[in-house]
């Protein structure tokens, strides 16, 4: 049985799921609205299930950047540390971040000022400190993907939305993935659209289409899944 991680956002938050006072986006509510009842409709959950494995710790805060000196960015001492616990250590850590930094528009590189700040030095960061914390677990990183709205064919979440254009976040995540020893799903490669309804946070259908893109990218890279179960 293997343990497995996850490093997010509020995308891959859900309650009753995440480290206690963590900000979570996938209340009751919005479990309702969305029509995701139990974790195991939820990308990670439908991901876990298709390896075989069990969740170790889903570390996911609503509203977190990769960057940032908060304690709750993704880059930050305590998300680097904090998936474990007690009863388990992470045999694969699936991360799914920058959403955020790409929607609030944190600089993709380093200007100046604080390094932290801007999305590349703090994705090196980020990986860098979860490689020396869990060097035995396989780290995989997936790429930002383009959203839809359930009732409206026509929109497609933008290329270019608060500055800078996602494929350089993107462009970015390949390049320190590479450089930091980590494994690479280019989810956003696939060119599939997940379904909102509000633009940013998948329904049940795309909480299902999120898993599809993770399960096949995985497959490529060698991982033992079960592409059926669905």
């Amino acid at each position: 049985m293997k343990y497995i991680s996850v490093l997010g956002d509020s995308i891959s938050t859900f309650e009753g799921c995440n480290p206690p006072g963590y900000k979570v986006y996938y209340d009751i509510d919005r479990q309702q609205a969305n029509a995701i009842y139990i974790p195991g409709k939820t990308w990670w959950g439908r991901v876990i299930d298709a390896l075989g494995g069990r969740l170790c710790v889903n570390n996911s805060y609503s509203g977190s950047l990769v960057s940032g000196t908060q304690y709750h960015s993704g880059c930050s001492d305590e998300r680097t540390s904090g998936l474990h616990n007690a009863s388990c250590r992470p045999d694969i850590i699936l991360i799914y971040m920058g959403f955020n930094d790409y929607g609030y528009g944190a600089e993709p590189e380093f200007v100046r000022g604080e390094e932290r700040d801007a999305f590349e030095p703090a994705y090196r960061r980020m990986l860098a400190l979860i490689r020396k914390n869990y060097p035995e677990a396989e780290v995989v990183c997936g790429t930002i993907m383009r959203s839809c709205l359930r009732f409206d064919d026509a929109w497609v979440f933008p290329e270019r939305f608060s500055g800078f254009e996602l494929t350089r976040y993107n462009g970015i995540i390949r390049r320190v993935c590479e450089e930091q020893g980590c494994l690479l799903a280019d989810l956003s490669s696939l060119g599939m659209l997940y379904e909102t309804l509000d633009g940013s946070h998948p329904t049940s259908e795309g909480h299902k289409t999120m898993a599809a893109a993770w399960i096949k990218c995985l497959a490529g890279l060698g991982f033992d899944v079960d592409a059926n179960i669905f």
